[in-house]
């Protein structure tokens, strides 16, 4: 058999077994009632709600200091992603609620593979779905710092919401000076 040929058939078996591993899965989310957050058990962000916050803390007045804490993701989702964006969501929303309401902190779940979003895998150097603390003053990004322990910490949620709380305590005390804008 030519080299050619053992290329095509091993491409149309890797294409075979990745069309029935989905029909699989359609076939065990359609049992189960499961609506395909990509991780049984964790759901997906609440979009409404999210926006509706969002739009309100962004109101902001943009010249005062304020920290974003930004949940970058791409389309499709892991587990391990959104298990990482609803803790720290969480941690962010129940031990942050005076700075959410104040405007200091705002909580942003942004999808990098949407083409106006693009720009943040370079501007924060992002490696994968990543959370990240901006610090901002006069509405311009002075500092910011990627959270990269979170996919260490992502199996333990009491260290992952520990890390979290204090990473964002630090940002909020003005201790960044990580990363500056390019």
């Amino acid at each position: 058999m030519r080299p050619r040929t053992q290329l095509i058939l091993v491409a149309a078996l890797l294409v075979a077994v990745a069309v029935a591993s989905l029909i699989k899965r359609a076939v065990s989310s359609r049992q189960s009632g499961h609506t395909g957050t990509g991780a049984p058990g964790v759901t997906a962000p609440d979009v409404k709600n999210l926006t509706r916050q969002s739009n309100t803390f962004i109101a902001a007045p943009a010249a005062a200091p304020r920290v974003i804490a930004y949940y970058f993701h791409g389309t499709v989702r892991c587990e391990s992603c959104l298990l990482i964006e609803q803790q720290a969501r969480t941690v962010i929303e129940q031990r942050f609620g005076n700075e959410l309401a104040a405007g200091w902190l705002i909580w942003e779940s942004v999808n990098y593979d949407l083409p106006q979003n693009k720009h943040f895998l370079t501007d924060y150097n992002l490696p994968c779905p990543s959370l990240v603390l901006v610090w901002q003053a006069d509405g311009k990004t002075e500092q910011w710092r990627l959270l990269g322990d979170t996919w260490e910490l992502v199996r333990d949620p009491p260290k992952l919401s520990e890390y979290v709380e204090t990473e964002v305590r630090k940002v909020l005390g003005g201790q960044v000076n990580e990363n500056t804008p390019k």
